[in-house]
């Protein structure tokens, strides 16, 4: 037996009622902790980038020295 459809608008109402501030909460994770991140990762990735690069020439170049 399956329900009828009134019952199941109820339920669909009662889930849109819950979900109703979660957007804010979206929004205040991307601002909040996302877009710092990015930044520090844009600020800290040359030199990580050189770090890595040195890395492996030393690794390449070791057994020649």
């Amino acid at each position: 037996m399956g329900l009828s459809n009134q019952t199941r608008r109820k339920r669909s109402l009662r889930k849109a009622r819950r979900r109703k501030g979660s957007a804010t909460i979206d929004y205040f994770l991307l601002l909040g902790t996302v877009l710092p991140l990015a930044a520090f990762m844009m600020q800290i990735a040359p030199r990580m980038m050189r770090s890595v690069y040195d890395l492996l020439t030393v690794i390449v170049a070791w057994p020649f020295l």
